[in-house]
C-alpha cells in the first residue's frame, strides 16, 4: 500500500464528514460525491444504487465530456457483458483487466464509454455480492489511476458500506411509517387481537361485528402490508411497532 500523505488523510475525513451528515434515503447525494472527486480528482463520480425494486437511481457529480444520450444507455446494456470489473472488495480499475488496445476494441467503449470521454474509470462496489449493482464509479479522460487513488477509496470502503446500510435502514423505516399510516383504527384494532392468539370468531365477538367483517379487515391489512398470512402480518405489525 502507498504511503498516504497528511493531505490524503484530510480529505478521506471529509467525505466520511460529508456521509455522515446525510439524513436522506440516498446514501451519496452529490455534496458527498463532491467530497470524493476532491479526494479522487476524475471527470466524473458516479453512485449507482437501487433503492427500491425495480427503482435504479444514479446520482453523479461532474461534467461528462459528451452527452448521455439513450443510445449511450441502450449500449451499455447491450455490451454490459464485455465489463471486465466485476464485485471485488477493493477498488478495481479498467487497466487492471485489459490493455488499453484490448479495450478500445471494445464495443463497449466504442459506442458508450468513449462518446462521454471516459478513456480510464475506477470502481468501488458497495456490496460485495453485487446486490443491485450499487458501486461507485470514477471516470477520467486523461490520465490512469493510481496505487494512491485505490489506497485511500480502500479505506473509504467499509465506511462507505456502513453509510449505505443506514441509509437502506432509514428508507425501510419510512416506508414501514407510511405501511402503519395507510391501517384503519380498526384494522390495527383486529391486528391487535390476532398478535394476542385470537381466531377470527373471537374477534368479531369482542368487537361486535361478524367473523366476515374481520375477515375483509384482514384482507385489506395483508394486501397493505405486502403479506399473505395472518402470522405474516402479525410480524409486520410487530415491526412497524418497533421502527
Amino acid at each position: 500500500m502507498p504511503r498516504l500523505s497528511a493531505l490524503d488523510y484530510r480529505k478521506v475525513l471529509d467525505v466520511l464528514g460529508e456521509a455522515g451528515a446525510v439524513a436522506d434515503s440516498v446514501p451519496f447525494p452529490e455534496p458527498v460525491l463532491d467530497a470524493l472527486r476532491r479526494l479522487v480528482p476524475c471527470d466524473v463520480v458516479a453512485c449507482h444504487e437501487e433503492l427500491g425494486p425495480g427503482e435504479p437511481t444514479v446520482v453523479f457529480t461532474g461534467e461528462p465530456r459528451g452527452g448521455i444520450t439513450q443510445e449511450i444507455r441502450d449500449a451499455c446494456r447491450r455490451y454490459s457483458h464485455q465489463d471486465p470489473m466485476k464485485p471485488a472488495g477493493g477498488a478495481r480499475k479498467y487497466s487492471d483487466f485489459l490493455s488499453r488496445r484490448e479495450y478500445h476494441r471494445l464495443e463497449l467503449y466504442q459506442e458508450a464509454d468513449r462518446p462521454v470521454g471516459i478513456e480510464y474509470m475506477m470502481r468501488l462496489w458497495l456490496d460485495p455480492g453485487g446486490s443491485g449493482g450499487a458501486r461507485v464509479e470514477f471516470d477520467r479522460a486523461g490520465r490512469d489511476f493510481t496505487e494512491r487513488d485505490r489506497a485511500v477509496l480502500d479505506l473509504l470502503l467499509p465506511h462507505l458500506r456502513q453509510f449505505r446500510r443506514s441509509a437502506a435502514s432509514r428508507r425501510l423505516s419510512t416506508r414501514q411509517a407510511n405501511e402503519a399510516e395507510l391501517l384503519t383504527r380498526r384494522e390495527r384494532e383486529i391486528l391487535d387481537r390476532v398478535a394476542e392468539g385470537k381466531t377470527n370468531a373471537e374477534v368479531a365477538s369482542l368487537l361486535g361485528i361478524s367473523p366476515g367483517t374481520v375477515r375483509k379487515h384482514l384482507e385489506n391489512a395483508y394486501e397493505k402490508l405486502g403479506v399473505h398470512s395472518r402470522t405474516g402480518a402479525v410480524a409486520a405489525l410487530f415491526e412497524l411497532e418497533i421502527a
